[in-house]
């Protein structure tokens, strides 16, 4: 069975261009782990993408009500139930999770990167080995004691971890920072306390 489609209706192709725009966010910060977000941001994050899920179905369903859109009647890519099921909560679901991690993370790191300021912070770490051997994320990675923050993680060889002592050492982290938060630049110990 081919799904193959001539043409796509007009909530077809924006809801395409919002899901596509949405998710440059997404890939950027699945390959970038070097940034914290301040604590303030990431709560008005929620707000932000809670407003913009809001107006955009306000909009659709304005649009709807008018007869401008409709909701996926052509579609034969979903039974008709799970369509429906998907245009009431899968897809304001989904759209709020691609915007919160555009307003949550990618803005803020953007930002961090093009205005932040070079600085210094004191910070305690202490190693650790993950299990899995998959392609995602690292084997060996620092965990920091001081804070701890969403798709955070500082990644370090295999060398560098049997190097390491098994208790917390402080370092002394190079960032660049903003009112947003701080890019992970490097970080440097002392090492007289190995």
């Amino acid at each position: 069975m081919t799904i193959t489609r001539k043409n796509y209706s007009l909530d077809h192709i924006i809801l395409g261009l919002v899901t596509a725009v949405s998710s440059i966010g997404l890939i950027f910060s699945s390959f970038s782990h070097d940034f914290v977000v301040d604590p303030v941001v990431s709560e008005w994050s929620v707000y932000i993408s809670l407003g913009l899920i809001l107006f955009f179905c306000a909009i659709y369903w304005i649009l709807y009500v008018k007869g401008i859109f409709c909701s996926f009647r052509e579609s034969s890519l979903f039974p008709k139930g799970l369509r429906g099921f998907a245009l009431l909560l899968g897809i304001p679901v989904f759209l709020f999770w691609l915007f919160w991690v555009n307003s949550a993370f990618f803005v803020p790191k953007l930002f961090t990167e093009i205005f932040g300021e070079d600085a210094t912070l004191i910070a305690e770490v202490k190693k650790q080995s993950r299990a899995s051997r998959r392609g995602w994320g690292c084997r060996h990675r620092l965990e920091f004691d001081t804070f701890s923050r969403r798709l955070f993680f500082y990644c370090i060889s295999e060398r560098t971890y049997n190097f390491l002592p098994d208790r917390e050492i402080e370092v002394e982290l190079l960032v660049k920072q903003s009112e947003l938060g701080y890019v992970v630049k490097d970080l440097t110990y002392n090492k007289d306390q190995l």
